[in-house]
C-alpha cells in the first residue's frame, strides 16, 4: 500500500518525525461505504422541529462526528473497541443549506467544511485520536452530505449519503478514506510487565536477579567449612583405611576409625587441624 501525506514545510519535521515510529504493517487504510447501512426515519413533527432548529440561528447547531475501531485483543491490545469524537458548530450558510435539503427542495449535496479526521491513531488503549501532525494546515478535511429519496410502492425511503473531497485515492462512489496508525504493543505473555510501565519491568528484573542469587548463596555458610578445605589428605586417608578394615572383617577397628571420622566433622577446631596447608 503505496502512502503519501501532503502538508507545508513548516509541518514536515514533526510529521517525519511521527511517521519514524511506523512500518508498512503498522498503517491500515479503511474505505468506509458513504451510503448510510439503514434508513433515516424521522416523524413529520420531528422533522419540522429540526429544520426550526436548522433555522434558528440565534441558538447554536453541532453536528458530532464519532468512530469507533475494533481490534484483536488476543494480539496484546488492553481495550476491544478504541473510539473517539469531535463536535462542530455548523455555519449559517450550512444550516441553511440543510434546512433547503430536508424540506424537499432540489439541493444535491451540503458541503461540511474541515469536520472530517483523516488520519486516526489507535493506541493499546480505548481512544483512537486524531492525528494532528499531519493535517495540511492544520485543518480537518471537507465531506459532502445529501438526503437521497427514493419514492416506490412500499413508500418514501430516506437515507443519507457522505462523500469525502480531496481523496488521496480517487474513487467515483461515494466513500469515506481513512488512515489508521496502530501502535505497537507487547506479547500477551508480557503484557503484565508492560502495564507498569519501565519501571515496572526494572524492578521485575532486579527481583527475579535477586531471588536468583539469594537462592544460590541461601546456606552456603553451613557447608562452606566442608566443602572449602584447603588439605584434605589425611581425611581421604582416613576414609580409605574405613575402607580397607571393612573389607578384612575387622569390624571394631572400623568403629573406631568411623567414629574418629564423625568426631572430626562434629568439631570445627580439630578439622581445622587436621586441614591445614603442609609447611615445609
Amino acid at each position: 500500500m503505496a502512502f503519501k501525506v501532503y502538508f507545508p514545510f513548516l509541518q514536515l519535521q514533526a510529521a517525519l518525525q511521527f511517521l519514524e515510529g511506523y512500518g508498512k504493517e503498522d498503517i491500515t487504510l479503511a474505505d468506509l461505504e458513504g451510503n448510510s447501512n439503514s434508513l433515516w426515519t424521522i416523524s413529520p413533527p420531528s422533522r419540522e422541529k429540526m429544520i426550526q432548529g436548522l433555522l434558528d440561528f440565534s441558538a447554536e447547531f453541532t453536528v458530532v462526528l464519532s468512530w469507533s475501531i475494533q481490534r484483536n485483543l488476543t494480539l496484546g491490545a488492553k481495550a476491544e473497541i478504541a473510539s473517539d469524537k469531535l463536535t462542530f458548530g455548523l455555519p449559517e450558510k450550512t444550516r441553511r443549506e440543510i434546512a433547503t435539503m430536508m424540506s424537499g427542495k432540489p439541493l444535491e449535496k451540503v458541503t461540511l467544511e474541515t469536520v472530517y479526521p483523516y488520519y486516526i491513531k489507535a493506541p493499546s488503549d480505548s481512544l483512537a485520536k486524531p492525528i494532528k501532525q499531519l493535517l495540511t494546515d492544520c485543518r480537518w478535511e471537507n465531506i459532502t452530505v445529501s438526503l437521497v429519496k427514493n419514492v416506490s410502492e412500499e413508500g418514501v425511503r430516506e437515507w443519507w449519503v457522505l462523500n469525502q473531497l480531496g481523496k488521496r485515492y480517487k474513487t467515483s462512489e461515494e466513500s469515506l478514506e481513512l488512515f489508521i496508525f496502530s501502535d505497537k504493543v507487547s506479547p500477551p505473555s508480557l503484557g503484565f510487565l508492560a502495564g507498569y510501565g519501565i519501571m515496572g519491568l526494572y524492578a521485575s528484573v532486579v527481583l527475579v536477579i535477586g531471588k536468583f542469587v539469594r537462592e544460590f548463596f541461601s546456606g552456603i555458610s553451613h557447608s562452606i567449612m566442608f566443602e572449602e578445605l584447603p588439605n584434605v589428605d589425611r581425611i581421604l586417608k582416613l576414609c580409605t583405611d574405613i575402607f580397607l578394615v571393612r573389607e578384612t572383617g575387622e569390624l571394631e577397628l572400623e568403629e573406631d576409625l568411623y567414629a574418629k571420622l564423625i568426631f572430626l566433622y562434629r568439631s570445627p577446631e580439630t578439622m581445622i587441624k587436621w586441614t591445614r596447608e603442609k609447611t615445609n
